[in-house]
């Protein structure tokens, strides 16, 4: 899916207020990661590491791995369509509604695909050789935890289970299941840096796996995907982690705050999230209209939710901003809902 993600801003001739539709940190990028990058602009004229092996090390010494764990990735979308790669023409299982890269990843690859529900994740029977679980869960929050995932490891070793974990950071509810990864070789986690650092403009992730499964991805990996900018941001984010990484506990009390808010209202009903994004159902069937009628009237941007696969029109999906423009938005539904 190309088109139809969250900031779609591009759509719109407006200078937008606020940007509730993209569920990346609301304080945009940070001033000294942007200073750094203007400074190391230069180095565009020269061709970037093919591996960017340096990160790399960098990566696996944040984690406690071996660099021979982690594969850069342009963004963890081309994660996605790498592990699929993989996988050509096997059976593929994706927990709805979520994500939908999953599912055009596979279908490139021509995987024979079923779908479950997310919630069910604990309660469904895999006999597919590779599932796709997002942790927390894109649009819902829904979440599962270590202990969780590391039964159905145990119950299914022949499945690989590809662990999403783009918003692992957006959340206190769970952990990364990186230390599983000393015990099982079933297991793959796909890490994003745009959401937490506010680059999504650059394209930067990686794959967390065994030695022998990052072989088999580098194999179907194009050279250079990663370029020079992305991964200089990289090699300053864990050089500076713990100066620049945001605080999380003040966007997720925004957001608690912002959901009980929206909830109140007759008009919706908001599905609880322990993340900075959640999800919100309309009583009728509007979701794109009030899209609309958000950006034109209000130069508010929401995320219209129905197409998602197992949503409908019903839903919109909103990211906490700070509580200024979540107030913006929440008299802006409030006007919607008494016309």
């Amino acid at each position: 899916m190309i088109y139809g993600h969250g900031d779609d801003r591009y759509r719109y001739a407006i200078e937008f207020k606020a940007n509730f539709s993209s569920n990346v940190w609301y304080e945009r990028t940070s001033e000294e990661l942007l200073s750094h990058l203007s400074e190391y602009l230069p180095a565009i004229a020269n061709y970037p590491t093919p591996n960017a092996d340096e990160l790399a090390e960098k990566i696996a010494s944040h984690h406690q791995l071996k660099p021979d764990s982690i594969l850069i990735t342009n963004g963890a979308t081309e994660a996605f369509y790498m592990i699929a790669s993989i996988f050509y023409g096997k059976k593929a299982a994706i927990g709805i509604p979520t994500f939908s890269e999953y599912e055009d990843a596979c279908t490139k690859n021509k995987m024979h695909l079923r779908y479950y529900k997310r919630s069910n994740l604990q309660h469904t029977n895999f006999e597919d050789d590779l599932v796709f679980v997002c942790n927390p869960n894109n649009p819902d929050g829904f979440s599962t935890t270590t202990s969780e995932l590391q039964e159905l490891l145990i119950k299914y070793p022949d499945t690989t289970f590809v662990i999403d974990e783009a918003y692992i950071d957006f959340t206190f509810q769970i952990t990364s299941c990186i230390l599983l990864l000393e015990e099982f070789d079933n297991l793959i986690i796909v890490k994003s840096l745009t959401k937490l650092f506010s680059i999504p403009g650059l394209r930067l992730g990686y794959i967390v796996c065994n030695p022998e499964t990052k072989n088999r991805l580098q194999q179907s990996k194009m050279p250079w995907s990663v370029n020079a900018m992305a991964i200089e941001a990289g090699n300053y984010i864990f050089n500076n982690y713990h100066t620049i990484c945001p605080n999380m506990k003040i966007l997720l009390a925004y957001s608690k705050t912002l959901q009980k808010q929206i909830d109140s209202l007759n008009y919706f009903s908001v599905t609880s999230s322990e993340t900075n994004y959640f999800l919100a159902q309309l009583k009728t069937p509007d979701a794109a209209k009030l899209k609309d009628y958000l950006a034109y009237t209000h130069q508010l941007l929401i995320r219209d939710a129905s197409n998602f696969r197992g949503l409908d029109e019903h839903y919109i999906r909103i990211a906490s901003q700070d509580p200024k423009k979540n107030e913006l938005l929440v008299n802006a539904l409030k006007e919607w809902s008494t016309r």
